[in-house]
């Protein structure tokens, strides 16, 4: 079988159809070829996979996962590792898989990052039964046993929160986006903790509107908090339909980088250090195949505020639109 898998079945005499019955039977198997088995490198290949479950592999700047695989990239190269993009496997439905036909082309690589806004639990808990090291970027609860490196938002959203406390706010409008990914989640809870005794709601994403905007300030709403960098753009818009400034009117927070060239360019907003959460996930990858680290590692790193003056003191701006 090694001659077929190494494409030398040819020079060592295997007849074709002799090869082709090996190949059927590593079909039916799922059996993938390991290149670290074949490495003359103590089992390893210098190889690190990269897999996402999103649809499209995220190339854009403004895409969430960007600047993270700027980090991967980075720290792969100071480990003299190369990189693997595992893209190809795709259901009908268009969502990525690890298994194609029973088998993942992971193990080509000694390690694997996993990333995406949707996991598949079962594939995951799969690897982790199959004893092959990869690790989550961004916190993964669903299968304890695999190793993450997140973002710690609970500290930054309090510290931005009490902020807002000291300029002297006390109610807020907590707008969210339409997803139930994990970062999202922990930001909504990092919100409601630190604003237990204010008069502060969340709303959904859709709830947005001029006359709710409007509403909004005339029930003394002081603050929008954005949970992403296109809840932000709405807001932005919405409240210049509305006659409303930011942060004349109202003070205003995103709670991830807004959009470069977007209307909420200049809000107030948390800095996710997605390119050290990059390098961590790498440096965690390499240090569990040194066996430094447990395969179930999990780690966090901070985020923090970033301050651009849409924060004001409420009652010292302008009457608002009625």
């Amino acid at each position: 079988m090694s001659l077929v898998v190494s494409g030398r079945a040819a020079e060592g005499g295997v007849s074709a159809s002799t090869q082709e019955r090996i190949r059927r039977a590593m079909s039916e198997l799922g059996y993938v070829p390991d290149a670290a088995a074949r490495s003359l490198r103590g089992g390893r290949n210098g190889l690190f996979g990269v897999f996402t479950y999103e649809p499209v592999f995220p190339s854009q700047p403004d895409d969430y996962f960007h600047e993270f695989l700027v980090g991967i990239e980075m720290a792969a190269a100071q480990h003299g590792q190369d990189l693997v993009l595992f893209s190809s496997a795709q259901q009908a439905d268009g969502r990525r898989s690890i298994f194609s036909d029973g088998a993942s082309r992971l193990h080509l690589a000694d390690g694997s990052i996993i990333l995406g806004m949707h996991r598949d639990d079962g594939e995951l808990r799969r690897l982790v039964d199959d004893g092959y090291p990869f690790v989550s970027l961004g916190r993964y609860d669903p299968v304890p046993e695999a190793a993450w490196v997140g973002v710690d938002y609970d500290r930054a959203v309090h510290s931005i929160i009490d902020d807002l406390h000291a300029a002297g706010h006390e109610s807020f409008v907590y707008i969210a986006g339409d997803d139930d990914r994990l970062p999202s989640r922990a930001r909504r809870d990092s919100f409601k903790a630190a604003t237990r005794d204010d008069a502060s709601v969340i709303v959904g994403g859709s709830e947005l509107g001029v006359e709710q905007m409007r509403d909004w300030v005339r029930r003394g709403v002081t603050t929008v908090v954005a949970e992403n960098p296109l809840i932000a753009e709405g807001v932005a818009i919405t409240a210049n339909r509305a006659g409303l400034r930011v942060p004349d009117h109202l003070s205003a927070v995103s709670l991830e980088v807004p959009l470069r060239n977007g209307r909420a360019a200049g809000w107030s907003h948390l800095v996710i250090p997605k390119r050290d959460v990059g390098i961590r996930t790498v440096g965690v990858l390499a240090a569990i195949l040194d066996g430094k680290l447990p395969r179930g590692h999990h780690e966090t790193v901070q985020c923090l505020p970033h301050h651009l003056g849409t924060i004001t003191s409420p009652g010292t701006s302008p009457a608002a639109v009625s």
